[in-house]
């Protein structure tokens, strides 16, 4: 999370990056303003918006879009707008089960072009060069300059773009964003998928802000977490990493981490279908996962207060059914003062919420925009 002690002084161009921040903040949920009404809104003076305004119309990245419609006295002000189709973005997305999927976007999150790549054996540095192989594919294809990859990666992933632990993938202290960044000398920003799901829906989701928690459901579970417009990544990292939470102690299920009766065990997809694929009846197996993953989520909601869950994964294996399931599951675990707020939603949108989630790491650390 944040600091909240303040232990450097700030600098002039920390200011400079910072009220450019606003002002494309602003523009980016608000809508065209004039500069005059930027001004007003932010508290900055009439003469900083004007110089980060022309800045930002140099580089493309803003236009002017009409005349304001408002009725004052005198000439109608200009207003200046974001181009949405300025800048491509390229996003990644390796959390899914069977391919890694991306896609080239604009500032806006919409998609031109889509790609995938098979995943069946691939681990380690394998994985890495089916990566660079899908970004490079993804780069061709840009129709406007490369404002940053952004790449939505399973496990621990730190600030630095390290992947400190994957085992799906056979990952262990890899610099992912390292090898990208050398490939294509452009910037390179990478995030937990499941926290990269929290800031898309942040970001391009109608919510409250203050508590959102997403779970996602692939090779293994993860979990991505706001509370109070902070993304909450743990002191090394780990947080959301929910997947070896022993949920069942008892149970004689084999684990990557060499453990009985942790979540992933339980919940994986590939775990889920082999039990489908065995002959199990579905209810069984649905109402296993639900009990299983309300074990471990029914602490972080009680702690925290998380009041918003969205489940991310397969439509074949997380349906409303399964949405249902778990919340009634929490109820059982919680109390009910507790879960009366709760909605347990199903991420359902084709995959777009996975590939938004590293365009939005790119445009936060690029723009300011979050």
């Amino acid at each position: 999370m944040a600091d909240l002690r303040i232990t450097t002084k700030a600098l002039p161009e920390h200011n400079r990056v910072r009220n450019r921040a606003m002002l494309l903040q602003t523009l980016f949920h608000e809508g065209p303003r004039s500069r005059a009404d930027i001004a007003r809104g932010s508290g900055l003076n009439k003469v900083t918006v004007s110089t980060i305004v022309g800045d930002l119309i140099d580089q493309g990245i803003l236009v002017e879009a009409g005349h304001s419609t408002d009725v004052r006295v005198g000439k109608p002000a200009t207003l200046v707008a974001i181009d949405d189709d300025s800048r491509s973005i390229i996003s990644l997305d390796l959390s899914d089960a069977l391919s890694f999927r991306g896609a080239v976007m604009n500032l806006r999150g919409q998609v031109s072009h889509q790609s995938q790549l098979s995943m069946l054996t691939e681990r380690g540095d394998a994985a890495i060069d089916r990566a660079i192989v899908l970004a490079e594919e993804l780069l061709e294809k840009a129709p406007a300059p490369v404002l940053g990859i952004g790449v939505g990666s399973p496990g621990m992933v730190d600030r630095a773009g390290v992947v400190r632990f994957a085992p799906h993938l056979g990952w262990f202290d890899v610099d992912l964003r390292g090898a990208l960044a050398e490939r294509f000398g452009v910037p390179v920003h990478v995030v937990n998928d499941a926290n990269g799901m929290a800031l898309a829906v942040h970001t391009f989701r109608e919510n409250d802000g203050r508590s959102i928690l997403i779970v996602t459901i692939q090779r293994g579970a993860g979990a991505g977490l706001i509370v109070g417009e902070t993304l909450v990544d743990g002191v090394d990292f780990a947080a959301g990493e929910i997947g070896h939470v022993v949920v069942d102690p008892r149970r004689e299920t084999s684990c990557l981490c060499g453990r009985s009766g942790c979540l992933d065990s339980i919940v994986a997809v590939p775990q889920i279908r082999r039990r489908l694929d065995a002959g199990e009846e579905r209810d069984v197996v649905m109402e296993d996962a639900a009990d299983a993953l309300a074990a471990a989520l029914a602490p972080i909601i009680s702690v925290l207060g998380a009041t918003h869950v969205v489940l991310v994964g397969p439509d074949d294996i997380l349906d409303e059914g399964f949405a249902t399931r778990t919340r009634t599951h929490l109820t059982d675990r919680t109390l009910p003062t507790t879960t009366t707020v709760i909605s347990v939603d199903i991420g359902s949108d084709g995959g777009l919420l996975a590939l938004q989630g590293p365009l939005v790491a790119v445009l936060s650390a690029e723009l300011g925009i979050a």
